[in-house]
């Protein structure tokens, strides 16, 4: 699941630093009621993991919670956090919304397309997709928790 609502933004329009968002308000909110509705599913998580971001720590702790299985420890997989964006500044105002878009609106051959001054497609997935093979190959689960972004 992707992690619950956050503020990107100050009340200034400024970016926080992305590493370190937290859920708002909203987030924790979204992250109790999934939670609760996975209990009434009678869900139980053999294993939990989250990127290790404190928006996806939080969003698996809560849900945990609301699903009874507080004890279960949430695991943190640092090479599953999402693609890291560069320096936001050096990007043009005029330009930042095509710059963020491309990526999506793109078809065909997108691994070199680089996202928001950072990591490129490419970059992310040869970082990703290992974590999830190794994920895939443990023996120690059969419902998993992944929260994500």
């Amino acid at each position: 699941m992707r992690h619950g609502s956050v503020d990107y933004f100050d009340a200034d329009g400024r970016p926080f630093e992305s590493e370190s968002v937290s859920l708002n308000e909203a987030g924790r909110r979204q992250a109790d009621a999934a939670g609760a509705l996975l209990s009434e599913q009678k869900v139980r998580f053999d294993l939990a993991i989250a990127s290790g971001l404190p928006r996806t720590v939080e969003t698996a702790r809560r849900v945990l919670a609301a699903c009874g299985q507080s004890d279960l420890r949430c695991e943190n997989e640092p090479a599953m956090v999402e693609i890291r964006d560069g320096d936001l500044d050096s990007i043009p105002e005029a330009d930042r919304e095509e710059v963020f878009t491309r990526v999506f609106l793109t078809t065909g051959d997108v691994e070199g397309l680089v996202y928001l001054a950072g990591e490129t497609i490419g970059e992310m997935l040869d970082r990703v997709l290992p974590a999830f093979d190794k994920l895939l190959a443990r023996p120690d689960w059969d419902c998993l928790l992944l929260v994500l972004h």
